[in-house]
């Protein structure tokens, strides 16, 4: 890492990536991560650490897509079953994305902080969040589409 602050790349923070991922997806939280070690030059990393955020939500998506379909007896509890199911699934995004953030780049975050580094604004983690969420629902809609399910 650059010693100079005028050097240093801007990265997005704890709080931002938390926020994108709890409103957004934990894709978002997961590019955010990305995007940082990418930033940092750590390529690898950053490539392993997107590939694994993608996986996790695609078994926490499928998780939560058989609980509704358990859940739910009738039509009228499917409705209150859907609610209840996006609160729980972004919270538990959220959790996910602050532990494995904390986890990986916890140190690197101390040691930014030190040198004074900036970070991204959050307004600009969660727009990128919500094109991850845009993205998202547009493939989900076409598989739907493609699978005929309604």
């Amino acid at each position: 890492m650059p010693t100079n602050t005028d050097q240093l790349p801007k990265l997005y923070s704890m709080t931002s990536i938390g926020i994108a991922t709890f409103f957004c997806s934990l894709l978002a939280g997961g590019y955010l991560l990305f995007a940082n070690y990418k930033a940092l030059g750590m390529h690898k990393l950053a490539y392993y650490t997107l590939a694994t955020g993608v996986v996790i939500f695609g078994l926490l998506f499928w998780v939560m897509s058989n609980w509704i379909d358990s859940a739910a007896t009738d039509t009228s509890q499917l409705q209150q079953v859907r609610i209840t199911a996006n609160l729980v699934g972004a919270v538990a995004q959220a959790i996910i994305a602050v532990v494995a953030t904390q986890f990986l780049q916890g140190p690197m975050f101390t040691t930014f902080n030190e040198m004074k580094g900036q970070y991204h604004s959050t307004w600009q983690a969660f727009f990128i969040g919500l094109c991850a969420a845009l993205v998202l629902s547009m493939l989900l809609a076409l598989l739907a589409s493609f699978f005929n399910v309604k």
